[in-house]
């Protein structure tokens, strides 16, 4: 796009549109506390203008990349005494949409690729279970320097999440890759430390 000399050409003009609701439901005292988030959001584009080149799903609303209609979050802390403590995070969301090649076909010698509605597909679903358990020192009022020890594993559960969904030809036809980033459980072990 930088170099085009004609960018008005290649960029069309859209009308968006989005709405939701997002509800919380928090406890902050006690030995069992955290937090649930639920988020229900749509955003949708329409492009419709005068000309059929100018029109993408026929005219009609589609959702725009950043359209993830579920978004779920909760986050569950557990104080066994002073001293230990764990928590445990679990993520979800509808997957991105995507526009997927749904047929393959020759024209006079040359291979097409045939595409369906825009972003009427969707990647897979987003899901993460993080875990995490502290184990505090001792709580000294006269201690220089207070000090803990963390042990947590990001993405329990090993799931490979998409990241992205994208396609090569490869000897005639069209193959299916996904991106996944992080996708086995990644554990961590931290020493804090902060001065009084």
């Amino acid at each position: 796009m930088l170099l085009n000399e004609v960018l008005e050409a290649d960029v069309l003009n859209a009308r968006g549109k989005s709405y939701g609701a997002e509800f919380l439901l928090k406890k902050n005292t006690g030995k069992f506390n955290g937090w649930l988030s639920y988020t229900y959001s749509r955003a949708l584009v329409k492009a419709n203008g005068e000309f059929s080149s100018e029109r993408i799903n026929s005219g009609n609303f589609f959702p725009s990349s950043f359209d993830k209609p579920h978004n779920l979050v909760i986050i569950s802390n557990y104080k066994f005494n002073r001293r230990i403590n764990t928590s445990i995070n679990l993520s979800y969301s509808t997957g991105k949409p995507i526009t997927y090649p749904i047929a393959q076909y020759d024209f006079h010698g040359q291979p097409y690729v045939f595409y369906a509605e825009r972003n009427q597909y969707r990647i897979p679903d987003y899901f993460r279970l993080d875990w995490g358990i502290n184990f505090e020192g001792n709580h000294k009022v006269q201690k220089l320097a207070h000090g803990s020890w963390s042990f947590s594993i990001y993405n329990l559960t090993g799931r490979n999440n998409a990241y992205s969904v994208f396609y090569r030809s490869e000897k005639g036809q069209i193959k299916g890759y996904k991106l996944s980033v992080f996708a086995n459980p990644i554990p961590t072990l931290t020493y804090n430390f902060h001065f009084r």
